[in-house]
């Protein structure tokens, strides 16, 4: 039988540890996933629940059941090591710059550009987030690049051409388990250990046209998360597909939330991303959609791999736990391939799964895929996307 509590906190079964987006502080034999950022602190915690509303919903998996995911999910990673690592690249021994993740200032490459110039970058090898685990991180999802003290950029594939959209020397960074203050790069607080064998990154004029990401008209990637080539199609049917990396897309909206203000959408999913439940650090793979309001916080609407329908769950992912909130709305391979038409009470889920106080308005909607942790693969498409 599920247990449902009023949570306060994000917690993760005990032991389990870090710092970041996904991680940042990750000792011998963990990785820096966990949830316990100041919310672990009680003092904190209940702050955080007063500001942020009053009898929130979390459906919580007994400790067993989330343990057994979690041995599941060690068998099935080492089960596919040899197809993990085949699948990776070594990093070129004649790079100039080579990054293993435990730097905490930005890397300069020596190479300048004034606005317009176009430049290359390649980069080749990988990082380990924890091997025994087989969690490990390509160029394309962790790279980031900076020009002068300029936004930043991530890399959207592992070769790539950019217009200089400042004047300076180009910066490089990998992001690896750590978490942004800031649009320009700056690193929050955490432990940033080196992450073998690393990344190995060449940076160089060029008279090739610019990198395209392929997002429909009127959504943008993330900037946390940086851009990518996980979406792609026209506004009214945006079709998603991931592998080892992770994107949120973003449209701005501004609508009253009301009792009527509704969410509906057609979505076809055809394959998830993971085959075990979400709800751990480690597993968190998945497809969905979500709205984020004024105050900061958003609602996920997820179809998932092996949790009930109904169940509601804080983002196991530190950082995000205080800020992210999923709700099972279909699961399991029922429905794959298929098109379904979903609509939303807003203000009805948002009382449920979050309590009170409501917020005013909608200021954005969300698609989110991430195949980061399990490198499967997620494949679909969302339609018709409506709100207001």
């Amino acid at each position: 039988m599920q247990r449902t509590r009023r949570a306060a906190i994000c917690d993760l079964p005990r032991g389990w540890k870090g710092r970041g987006k996904f991680g940042g502080d990750a000792g011998a034999g963990t990785v820096g996933v966990s949830c316990q950022s100041r919310l672990a602190r009680p003092r904190e915690a209940g702050k955080f629940a007063a500001e942020q509303g009053r009898h929130m919903r979390e459906t919580k998996r007994p400790m067993i059941a989330r343990a057994a995911t979690f041995l599941r999910f060690l068998r099935r990673q080492r089960g596919r090591s040899a197809a993990i690592v085949a699948d990776l690249t070594d990093p070129d021994p004649a790079a100039p710059i080579r990054l293993d993740g435990s730097e905490r200032e930005w890397t300069g490459t020596g190479h300048r550009v004034a606005i317009g110039d176009r430049f290359r970058v390649a980069a080749t090898g990988h990082q380990w987030l924890a091997k025994p685990f087989g969690l490990v991180i390509e160029p394309r999802a962790t790279v980031f690049l900076r020009i002068g003290d300029s936004a930043i950029r991530k890399l959207v594939a592992d070769d790539a051409v950019y217009e200089a959209w400042d004047a300076g020397e180009v910066f490089v960074l990998t992001k690896a388990l750590s978490e942004f203050a800031d649009e320009r790069g700056t690193l929050l607080p955490g432990k940033r250990r080196a992450q073998g064998p690393g990344i190995a990154l060449r940076v160089e004029s060029t008279t090739a046209p610019p990198s395209t990401t392929g997002q429909p008209e009127g959504w943008t990637y993330l900037w946390r998360l940086g851009d990518g080539r996980i979406y792609t199609g026209d506004p009214e049917d945006i079709a998603v597909s991931t592998h080892g990396d992770v994107g949120i897309l973003q449209r701005e909206v501004d609508v009253p939330l009301t009792p009527d203000t509704a969410l509906s959408w057609y979505w076809l999913i055809e394959r998830l991303p993971s085959e075990l439940p979400e709800d751990l650090a480690f597993t968190h793979d998945y497809l969905s959609i979500a709205v984020e309001f004024e105050n900061g916080r958003d609602l996920s609407y997820m179809w998932s791999a092996g949790l009930p329908e109904g169940h509601v769950f804080r983002c196991p992912l530190d950082w995000w736990c205080e800020r992210e909130t999923h709700w099972t709305l279909r699961t399991g391979s029922a429905g794959l391939g298929q098109w379904h038409s979903e609509r939303r009470s807003i203000v009805a889920d948002y009382a449920e799964a979050l309590g009170e106080p409501l917020p005013a308005r909608v200021v954005r909607v969300w698609l989110i895929a991430n195949a980061i942790f399990q490198r499967g693969h997620g494949q679909g498409r969302f339609a018709r996307i409506r709100i207001g």
